[in-house]
């Protein structure tokens, strides 16, 4: 009962009843210069020790840059020893080249030299330029980016929005219409090329490509025109144009240049019963590739 008498009577602690008394008869209340000083120096010694402390922190340690500067030299040093490499494999696959190309052109007029062009074009190991079409596909108007969205996230079907599917019909349909190289956005298709997809984003190969897709194909123009246009695939792409609003361009041009698709890795398959059971490729974007038509292999 003392404590709660207190704290009703007197709410105010008497140190501040003091201070407020002195404030109103005009003194004031001065504090002992030995206090002063004692807290000058603390502060002071303070600011002396952070400080210390900060630049401490900031100051790197001899062992980590010791550290660094052995990596950077050991980086420096494998760079130096892959750039090398790399020229010396840049003058070894010239020498081949050089090596390969004179002994096909000493044998039947060239007529091997002839057979291996052919081959490397119609394979994607070499590129090509000819006459062809170029067909463009495109989403249908509205359909949002896919590159500014998640690719992982599972948003569904879109009907305005060109699947890996659609892509696989159509690559396959020009394949029969007669096309003798084609490429999507600038990537080769081969026999072993894959179309699929991986959330929102298409991959040709290894690489996410975007729209709208621009397909290359070399040939004729006009068997390849009519014969698309008959044939399942471009009956397909019509139904999509129609029905979903996919958007589509076909155009003949003179002159199309398609990269090479580069080294290829050879696969093959053993008879059976005749050693080992060695694995086919099956083509995923081409089920079918025309004979030889003499292409012009690009330099």
């Amino acid at each position: 009962m003392t404590l709660l008498t207190e704290v009703m009577q007197r709410p105010l602690d008497p140190g501040y009843a003091a201070a407020a008394a002195a404030k109103r008869s005009g003194s004031r209340v001065h504090r002992r210069p030995t206090v002063v000083l004692a807290t000058v120096v603390l502060a002071a010694l303070g600011g002396v020790t952070a400080g210390a402390a900060v630049r401490q922190l900031r100051t790197p340690q001899p062992e980590v840059v010791e550290a660094r500067q052995d990596l950077e030299r050991e980086i420096e040093r494998r760079a130096a020893a892959a750039d090398r490499l790399q020229t010396s494999n840049e003058r070894l696959r010239a020498l081949i080249t050089e090596q390969q190309a004179a002994a096909l052109a000493g044998g039947q007029g060239g007529a091997p030299a002839r057979r291996s062009r052919e081959q490397g074009a119609l394979t994607g190991e070499l590129g090509v330029t000819g006459p062809g079409i170029l067909l463009t596909v495109d989403d249908a108007v509205g359909i949002a980016d896919g590159a500014a969205s998640d690719p992982r996230a599972d948003t569904g079907f879109e009907q305005g929005r060109i699947q890996d599917r659609d892509l696989q019909i159509i690559v396959n349909g020009l394949w029969a219409a007669g096309a003798e190289a084609l490429a999507v956005n600038g990537e080769r298709l081969t026999a072993l090329s894959a179309i699929r997809s991986a959330g929102q984003a298409i991959l040709v190969g290894f690489r996410p490509l975007s729209p709208p897709y621009v397909l290359q194909v070399v040939g004729d123009p006009e068997s390849l025109q009519s014969n698309f246009a008959a044939d399942m695939g471009g009956q397909y792409l019509q139904t999509l144009s129609s029905n979903f609003g996919i958007r589509v361009r076909i155009e003949a041009q003179q002159s199309l240049t398609l990269p090479a698709a580069g080294s290829l890795s050879l696969h093959y398959a053993h008879r059976a019963g005749a050693g080992g059971t060695g694995s086919t490729s099956a083509p995923s974007s081409g089920a079918a590739v025309s004979g030889p038509a003499d292409p012009e292999v690009s330099k």
